[in-house]
């Protein structure tokens, strides 16, 4: 009914949700009246007299249907951070994104390290009530996304849909251009003009049918001003910190960033929780490692490198700001065309001796192009010259594109790129690897419906890196968790510029 379960290993929570619906103890679907409601849900706060930096926010949220009933279960999906009061009407705000433990009952707990002095203010959306969360799991549950098909072109330039898969609604005979060990699988429907299956695609391209995204307004698990991002009540209380030496302190006290304090794992400290850091004083301040570099001063520890970029276009918004900053000039590899956005880039710094690469990933990337225009992230590694010398440094992203397909073919992915990961550090030891975490984002009703895909994908990422010696993760959901995005899937240009100087922060 909700596709594979092997990603449910990544996602307990939700886990025991989906087994008890599957095992009939749990009736699903409910009436919208009683799924979990933010109206009717509430925030308990164990509030101290007085708190001063270096003290920790401790709540416990209580989930209830809209008849006003106590939740027995959990699988609700939270936004929660808290943002100090002087920069509320900034566009960029300071604060800390709040840990959410989901016990599996109905509650929550939430916490937050103090961390800034003056006034801040907690604000906690009920995004997904559980419900709808396994409504999002059924819908990604088949091998393509609602209202989203790929249309290939073959040698004979024959016009033929595509996917990941095809069994469901495909004659009996398909063409399968799946590559295993690149994670890569995708079928095509065979020709009617031929009677054999062709050796490659000439070009493949992405359509969508508005009217069957039946998110936004069109499910009643997904109504805007209803159940979808609605604060919960005790949301927006202010909390008074008073200033104290901790902050200075701690900083003091933080490592140089390095490969070990970057793991996708965060450590857990007792005071701080599960934190990758904080805005504060309208800069990013780790919590892990002390990051002080800053791109725009100290780009030149990058001389005599070769950076590799690899992704999605929010790696590509990395690339166009190297290119700026490094003044490199670009080359490219297909000819200019305004929608083949993710076509490879070469860019050079001859008086610094540095080379940027940009390289999108394969299929089912959501952009039109020929197959070189796609190239896999497993290739691109493999290609990279075997070196001892400390001069290569790689980052890898990769999400969005997945989130509405089943996961199982996500997790294909991350183990093939995994295996190539390990192969190139092997041959190269001197190589530098860095895994580019997931973004927080606003919703489009074609790519990416709900932040919640992403997420579900990100805990994915994280563990399967998280074991692997000397990679390096760069979280950039908590902070866009506390910034934002203002325009949609793709981060600000302030943004993107902190995701870099943390980067930086690890290599020079």
């Amino acid at each position: 009914m909700f596709g594979t379960k092997k990603w449910r290993l990544y996602y307990p929570e939700l886990k025991l949700i989906l087994e008890s619906i599957e095992s009939g103890k749990l009736k699903w679907p409910l009436p919208p009246v009683n799924t979990t409601s933010a109206y009717y849900s509430h925030l308990v706060v164990n509030k101290k007299q007085n708190y001063v930096v270096g003290d920790k926010l401790v709540m416990t949220i209580i989930a209830k249907d809209g008849n006003g009933k106590r939740k027995t279960h959990g699988g609700d999906y939270f936004f929660a951070r808290l943002i100090h009061a002087e920069s509320r009407n900034k566009p960029y705000q300071d604060g800390i994104a709040c840990d959410i433990e989901d016990h599996g009952d109905g509650t929550y707990s939430v916490s937050a390290p103090l961390l800034i002095p003056g006034t801040s203010s907690l604000f906690i959306d009920l995004v997904h009530p559980s419900e709808a969360v396994v409504a999002l799991v059924l819908e990604a549950s088949g091998t393509s996304g609602s209202g989203i098909y790929f249309v290939a072109t073959y040698p004979s330039s024959e016009e033929v849909v595509c996917n990941v898969s095809l069994s469901q609604s495909s004659p009996i005979k398909v063409c399968n251009f799946s590559q295993p060990t690149k994670g890569f699988s995708w079928f095509c429907d065979y020709p009617k003009k031929s009677s054999h299956c062709p050796k490659v695609l000439n070009y493949t391209k992405v359509s969508y049918k508005e009217s069957d995204v039946f998110l936004l307004g069109k499910q009643s698990y997904f109504k805007q001003n209803s159940n979808w991002k609605i604060p919960i009540q005790g949301s927006g209380f202010s909390v008074d910190v008073l200033d104290s030496s901790f902050m200075i302190d701690y900083v003091k006290s933080l490592p140089e960033c390095s490969v070990p304090v970057g793991m996708s794992q965060l450590a857990y400290d007792r005071n701080l929780g599960r934190h990758s850091g904080l805005y504060l004083n309208d800069k990013w301040q780790s919590l892990q490692c002390n990051n002080k570099i800053t791109m725009y001063k100290q780009w030149t520890c990058l001389r005599n490198k070769a950076l590799y970029l690899i992704g999605d276009s929010t790696m590509r918004q990395w690339y166009e700001q190297f290119e700026t900053i490094l003044n490199l000039n670009t080359s490219t590899k297909l000819l200019d065309h305004p929608e083949i956005w993710q076509k490879s880039r070469n860019g050079t710094n001859a008086e610094h001796n540095i080379t940027v690469y940009y390289r999108s990933h394969g299929l089912p990337l959501h952009n039109p192009g020929p197959a070189e225009s796609h190239p896999f992230i497993v290739d691109t590694l493999n290609n990279i010259p075997a070196t001892s010398e400390p001069s290569t440094i790689i980052v890898i992203n990769f999400a969005l594109h997945f989130c509405l397909i089943d996961p199982k073919f996500y997790l294909y992915r991350v183990q093939a790129v995994k295996r190539s990961v390990i192969s190139l550090m092997e041959r190269s030891p001197g190589v530098k690897v860095f895994i580019r975490g997931c973004i927080r984002h606003r919703n489009t009703r074609k790519v990416v419906p709900t932040e919640w895909y992403s997420f579900r994908l990100c805990k994915i990422l994280r563990a399967e890196f998280a074991e692997v010696p000397g990679v390096g993760f760069i979280d950039t959901w908590q902070m866009t968790t506390v910034r934002t995005n203002h325009i949609n899937i793709h981060p600000d240009v302030e943004i993107v510029a902190d995701q870099i100087n943390l980067f930086l922060s690890y290599v020079c």
